[in-house]
This record gives structure tokens, sequence and C-alpha cells, in this order.
């Protein structure tokens, strides 16, 4: 038994350089950046090896932008149900606790929802994603008219608690923005995700701790960025809102970085313990994008790390999830492109926002 689930892995780990193999070129980054429409956009990956036969309802001048991106978005799904039957132990709950980002943003969606009504009930159902295994209640949901149904509807799931004190102070008008229920989702998500890391067995682990370590310091650090720059928290609220888990950065660093009275202040007590950390906030504070700037600089540092994982040694569970974690990068990169080619921003400077770096007819988008 423990032959075949070693040859399952193995597997796994060779199918994904096959999958990474179908990722988009660097001359079809262009390409889809040049097109004139979301339309054309559909078009041009349906064509794609990475996207193939992935789109074809979408494929018409009339489509629409979110349900677009929605079908580019579920193609993960569609490769992960894949991979998901040939898993099983603490690999099926970390696999399955990655995929629950969909489940998290359909809770988000449905909340947005709640509040706006701007769709009816079933272009909302069919803008879901279709999660694996997912048992929340979402025609009960759907049904829902005001944030305690909703609540009460999820008691019994997990995030009945994770979100409860959130949607209270929605009710009592103490809060107005759905922004703290949304971090509260976040962080039960960012949590389970770095517990299960630390369940895998040991090259495994090895292999994704440090990669799922980074996120997790740099999760708490732009949360505490956003907290201390545009609300007005008190450092022991700031906190509580970060993760109960920590990486190289422990609650005392980020304690002595929240005492900075202001960004530049707590990137200078940052950047005496962590120096790569410090300057990927410098950096974006520089910017004319500063927001922009910090969530691509973010996700570029990820993106280097997470393309080392999926290279190293031989090909096994860690090599699919580099996989993954790229793959999800490129569709970041590529809905960026569909809000560049909708209202017509310049190519050369939108290209410089892209996460990967991209090389094609001499140009580098980033080093």
């Amino acid at each position: 038994m423990q032959s075949n689930n070693k040859g399952k892995i193995v597997a796994i780990g060779a199918r994904s350089h096959v999958l990474y193999s179908r990722l988009l070129t660097a001359d079809q980054y262009w390409t889809l950046l040049h097109l004139k429409s979301t339309g054309d956009i559909a078009v041009f990956l349906n064509d794609t090896a990475g996207y193939k036969n992935q789109l074809p309802v979408l494929v018409n001048s009339q489509t629409h932008r979110i349900d677009l991106e929605n079908a580019i978005r579920s193609v993960v799904l569609a490769e992960g149900r894949i991979i998901l039957s040939s898993l099983s132990g603490s690999r099926l709950t970390f696999f399955s606790n990655w995929l629950a980002i969909y489940e998290v943003n359909n809770l988000k969606n449905i909340f947005r929802w709640i509040r706006s009504r701007r769709l009816d009930r079933d272009t909302m159902r069919n803008r879901l994603f279709k999660v694996p295994d997912s048992k929340l209640p979402y025609d009960a949901l759907l049904n829902c008219s005001d944030y305690k149904e909703a609540l009460t509807t999820l008691n019994g799931t997990k995030y009945y608690d994770a979100i409860a004190d959130q949607v209270d102070d929605l009710i009592k008008g103490r809060e107005t923005s759905l922004f703290p229920l949304e971090q509260s989702l976040d962080n039960l998500f960012e949590t389970e995700l770095h517990e299960s890391v630390e369940k895998l067995p040991s090259a495994d682990r090895k292999c994704l701790a440090p990669v799922f370590g980074a996120r997790a310091d740099l999760y708490n650090l732009s949360n505490l960025h956003r907290c201390l720059s545009y609300y007005n928290m008190i450092i022991e609220e700031v906190l509580s809102r970060t993760l109960p888990v920590k990486y190289l950065l422990t609650t005392k660093d980020l304690r002595a970085i929240a005492k900075g009275t202001d960004r530049d202040e707590r990137v200078e007590i940052l950047g005496r313990k962590f120096k790569t950390y410090a300057e990927i906030f410098r950096n974006a504070y520089s910017s004319q994008d500063p927001e922009l700037t910090l969530e691509i600089n973010i996700k570029r540092y990820l993106y280097m790390q997470e393309l080392a994982v999926f290279k190293k040694g031989t090909p096994g569970f860690h090599t699919a999830i580099g996989y993954f974690l790229l793959k999800l990068h490129e569709i970041d990169d590529i809905i960026r492109i569909i809000e560049d080619v909708r209202y017509d921003y310049n190519r050369h400077t939108a290209v410089e926002f892209l996460i990967r770096p991209i090389i094609s007819g001499g140009e580098t988008t980033w080093q």
C-alpha cells in the first residue's frame, strides 16, 4: 500500500510538469495585452493548451467580464479535482484546505450580494464557484434577506464562530464595512492552511513550510499596514487581527513595528531584522501607486519562492503545490490584463504590474 501511494505521488509530480508546460508563454502574455476586447481574450485563451475547451460557453462578443474571470479561476478547481482523487491523509487535508479559498470567496460574494442586491438570485448562484466537497448551504444562503439570517444559516459550520462578532457589529451599526468580516474569513483560511502544512510528511513540510511561512509573515505585515494606515485602531486591536500562527515574525516583532509613528518608521524597524521584507514595503511606498505596488511586490516575492519549490528535487507532492501556486499567479495576471484591455490602459505601463517576469522581444518587466 505504501509503495502504491508513493507511486501516486510521483505520478502527481510528473503530471504537474505537464501542466506547467501549458502555462502561458511570454509571447502569449504580450498577445493578450494587445487584444481589443474581453471576447477576444476568451477566444484566444480557449485556444491555448492551459485553457483549451475550458471556456467554450464564453467565446462570443457579449462575454461578460465577471463570467470570464470566474471561468478562468475555475480552471484550477477542474485541475485540482484530478489531484484530489489521488491524495489521502495529511496531503488530502492540506490540498482541500488550500482549495477552500474558493469557498471563502463564495461566502464573501454572498455577503456582498446581501449588502447590494445588484444581481438576481439565479445569476448570483451561477457565479459561485463549484468547490469540491463543499458542504455550505448555498441555496439557503441565497434565500437570506439580511446578515443575521446568513449567520444563522452558517450555524454548525466552521465559519459561524469566525464571523459571529463581525456580523453582530454590522447588525448593530458599530461597523459599516465588510472588511473586518472578510478579514476574519481570510484569517480562518490562512490559519487552517498553515496548520495543515505542519502536519504534512517531513519531506513535503521541509519544501513547503518556508513558502507558506513567508506567506503568513507577509499576510500579517500587509494587514498591519492596512489597519494602521487606514483604520483608527490601537496596537492591541491591530495585533488581534493578525494570524495566530507565526513564522519568522513573532508577535513581539509585530508589536515593535506597530509602534512606529508612520509607515516609513515602521519599515525602518522591520528592516533591522528582516531586510528582504522591508524592501518589499519600502519599494512600494516610493511608487506612484503604493497599494497596488505592495500587492504585486508581495506576490512577486512569493512567485520566486514557489518557482524554486516547483523545480526542487524529484517530482512529488511539493511539485504539484508549486505548480498550482504558480497557476494562480498566472490567473491573477490574466484578470489584470482583462482590466487593462477593458479600460484600454497603456500596455507597456500595464505590463509593469504583472506578477510573472515576462521576457519577450528583449523586454523584461522586472528583475
